[in-house]
């Protein structure tokens, strides 16, 4: 932490003086503050503390934490603790011990580090807060942690108090139409192009419509808390929040951060305009539909700014990158361009409209992602960079390379969010389907291979999907796909299990899937709102089948989902008029060509889907493990047992032959 206008001095009489041999293990200020001054005294080597007692002196902070900010005397000493920290040992991951981060269990010779994070953690909790940054002022401006050199980044210049940014920000976030989505309740953000240098104060003045009204000012976009994950990278929080309870609102940060307005649900106002004063100016590229960046703006004004991460805006779209990835960056309207046209094809998939109260995708980058695998999020934070790394203004990120490029795991958590309507089983399958679409539709991608880059692997086509499953057991003896909470499962992150969408976009086109979502989002109007991840699977093949103006049943079963009452559906299909389809009949017929008749046969399918050769210690119940097993099994007779299985298929839904 460094301090402009404060000097804090520390002796070691006052240090010591008056202070027990050992500190109080209940929650008191001046045990806090007796730990916080042994620790300083230690770093400025005018005591010697053991590992040991450093680590209880932590535990006395962690403990009494939350009484950080209570007073002006506790900050001086906080403060001074980070700043003997700072100036003798270094910013926290920028010296060369603490570079690569910390390991969340502590570890012995780093008792001193895992104090100053205790500290510094505590300080942004506890201390910035709307009344602190009135009482004690003084001593809040100017300060600020030197780690912010690392993240979230140094700032070339400082603010110039007496430049005045007005900004207009849409202050409406009207409830969404149709059925909720993944973070419907929460505000949404919206960038002002503004951003607070650690140590500065900055002031937010809005119009008094939104005093008071559940809007907030957040200095820092990187909200996700990251205390669960194994390895510290950054600090666990480091975005603050603070509520527009009058015109003017006081915000801060140590560590600096974008400045962003966030908007309740069901806020109303429409376009404002607020001013923003002792702030910098970062990056900004808008494409709303009421502020249009310009080439030459962003070339010649945008990307210059000095802030060290920059926001990407449409009425659909949302990312942050730091600038170091942009500044040379010539064409960000493309790029805007390419992901409004993605995500229109996710909205008209799923019969949602194109413009929603808040982006439709938000994306971000951290240190590290943000869960413990992928997840959905607003923002979207499942892309890693290092702090460490120049990029020279022109990254090679795929993010910025547009929505072709690498983005199956995007679009795989996007439809996770959209939480539309799927057979059981479905849910780790089908959310693939999105970015078939937008590789399909939306930039001509032929159908294949957008179906193969979907869940990352080109060389699955929907002819080697079907393939995959019908060489498997449950296929040979007529039985649904696995959906088992097991390694069996035969659906869940794999292509065959989200294959049929696909076969029907192919035989009816795009617009039968979206006729049928639109559905749902019409009945959910009306009050019918089926279980998002198992809806009745007959009620949901007669939906879609009258979507797809043709008897759908056949090819669904195909592809592992049987009606759960043959009878009463068939019924219910030829009293909506629908008929048996040619174009059905063909692809099954054709299908029955491609069943591997022989142990060669089966082993050019299985080198097509992994030409790199299988790898050894697999597990034998699915993929590359399950190929190794089958490939010293696999003969004619289990070609013909498939065979004879789809010919059952055929038969059953098609008995007179070709329709």
């Amino acid at each position: 932490m460094v301090t402009r206008h404060l000097v804090v001095c520390v002796t070691v009489l006052s240090v010591l003086a008056g202070l027990p041999a050992v500190a109080d293990d209940g929650a008191s200020e001046a045990s806090l503050r007796a730990a916080l001054r042994r620790l300083t005294a230690h770093v400025q080597q005018q005591i010697t503390l053991t590992p040991d007692r450093i680590n209880g002196e932590t535990r006395v902070i962690a403990e009494n934490v939350r009484l950080i900010g209570n007073s002006r005397g506790t900050l001086r000493d906080a403060f001074a603790l980070v700043s003997a920290y700072e100036d003798r040992v270094g910013p926290l991951f920028l010296t060369d011990a603490t570079r690569s981060g910390l390991p969340r269990k502590p570890q012995a010779g780093r008792e001193l580090d895992y104090a100053l994070i205790a500290v510094q953690q505590g300080l942004i909790d506890h201390a910035y807060t709307p009344s602190n940054l009135s009482r004690f002022a003084d001593l809040l401006d100017g300060a600020f942690f030197k780690t912010s050199a690392y993240f979230p980044g140094a700032v070339a210049s400082r603010a110039d108090p007496r430049v005045v940014h007005r900004v207009r920000i849409n202050a409406s976030q009207p409830r969404p139409w149709g059925s909720p989505v993944m973070y419907d309740e929460d505000p949404a953000r919206r960038p002002t192009g503004c951003y607070l240098a650690p140590g500065d104060i900055a002031t937010v003045t809005v119009p008094p419509a939104m005093v008071s009204r559940g809007f907030s000012v957040r200095v820092g976009a990187h909200s996700w808390d990251l205390a669960e994950k194994p390895r510290m990278l950054r600090l666990d929080r480091v975005s603050l929040v603070y509520p527009i309870e009058a015109a003017d609102t006081l915000v801060a940060n140590p560590l600096g951060g974008g400045i962003y307005i966030e908007v309740p649900p069901n806020a109303d106002l429409g376009l404002v305009t607020v001013t923003i004063r002792r702030a910098v100016r970062s990056p900004f590229f808008s494409a709303t539909r009421f502020h249009k960046t310009t080439l030459r703006e962003w070339r010649e004004v945008e990307r210059k700014h000095p802030g060290p991460w920059a926001d990407f805006e449409t009425d659909k779209f949302m990312m942050q990158v730091p600038t170091d990835w942009i500044y040379a960056f010539d064409d960000p309207a493309k790029l805007m361009r390419d992901w409004d046209r993605a995500l229109d094809c996710v909205s008209d998939l799923f019969g949602r409209p194109r413009v929603r109260p808040k982006s439709v995708l938000y994306l971000q980058v951290d240190v590290v992602i943000r869960g413990s695998a992928y997840f959905p999020g607003y923002p979207q934070s499942n892309f890693s960079y290092s702090p460490h790394k120049k990029e020279g203004g022109h990254s090679s990120h795929w993010l910025l390379k547009g929505p072709r490029s690498g983005a199956a795991t995007i679009f795989h958590e996007l439809g996770h969010a959209q939480l539309f309507t799927k057979f059981s089983g479905e849910v780790e399958a089908v959310v693939n389907l999105p970015y078939v679409a937008v590789l399909n539709k939306g930039f001509g991608v032929d159908l294949d291979t957008a179906f193969g880059m979907s869940f990352d692997n080109e060389n699955i086509s929907l002819d080697q999907a079907a393939i995959m499953w019908m060489v498997t057991e449950n296929f040979r003896q007529g039985k649904p796909m696995d959906i088992s909470d097991s390694e069996r499962n035969e659906v869940r992150y794999q292509h065959r299990g989200y294959a049929k969408y696909v076969e029907i976009a192919k035989l009816f086109g795009w617009k039968a899937l979206e006729r049928f979502w639109r559905s749902v989002q019409l009945d959910y109007l009306k009050g019918i709102d089926p279980p998002r991840n198992d809806d009745p699977t007959d009620n949901r093949i007669l939906r879609m089948s009258r979507a797809a103006g043709a008897d759908l049943t056949p090819l669904i079963h195909f592809w592992g989902v049987q009606p759960d009452d043959p009878a009463a559906l068939r019924q219910a299909i030829s009293a909506a008029g629908l008929k048996p389809s040619r174009l059905i009949y063909d692809r099954l017929v054709h299908y029955k060509t491609l069943i591997p008749m022989s142990n060669a046969e089966f082993a050019k399918h299985a080198r097509t889907i992994y030409p790199r050769g299988l790898r050894e210690g697999q597990s034998p119940l699915y993929g590359e493990g399950w190929y190794q097993v089958w490939l010293q099994k696999y003969d004619a007779s289990h070609g013909e047992a498939a065979a004879a299985a789809l010919q059952n298929i055929i038969t059953r839904y098609f008995p007179t032959g070709r329709p």
